[in-house]
């Protein structure tokens, strides 16, 4: 039996049991490559869904985290296709996290008592997903 990860537990980039929690969520929710393509029809691999995150995340380190004003939607705006795909990885982070069915990552951060400390593990935690579990090519060796 896998090990429950509550809301209440501190959220952890590296926590291995959520990573593979998270990757088991990928497997029941989408069916083959699907979550891996945003809505142009292109692909994104893991290595650009984790730069994307990388950057939203010294994005907000740089700029400063002010849910409702400057949080997620404005870190991790930019190309559409890896927009969705990172925001899927997110939502599979999340929910592996507190066992929601689904979740918008890009209001997570504006929930009340959120902290900046919880943000940067969410987005570090989505870049090891992506690292880990996305696919692969070339330029990501």
């Amino acid at each position: 039996m896998t090990p429950s990860i509550t809301a209440s537990a501190p959220l952890e980039a590296h926590n291995e049991t959520l990573l593979d929690r998270a990757a088991q969520l990928e497997a029941d929710w989408y069916t083959g490559p699907r979550m891996w393509f945003g809505t142009s029809g292109e692909p994104v691999t893991g290595g650009q869904a984790a730069t994307h995150l990388e950057t939203a995340l010294a994005l907000l380190e740089r700029e400063g985290w002010e849910p409702g004003a400057f949080g997620l939607r404005e870190a991790l705006a930019g190309p559409t296709d890896l927009t969705g795909v990172c925001v899927s990885v997110l939502e599979l982070v999340i929910c592996a996290h507190t066992g929601a069915s689904a979740a918008e990552p890009r209001l997570w951060d504006t929930a009340p008592g959120r902290t900046v400390d919880q943000v940067r593990a969410l987005l570090a935690a989505g870049a090891a997903y992506a690292r880990r579990h996305g696919p692969t090519d070339a330029a990501d060796h």
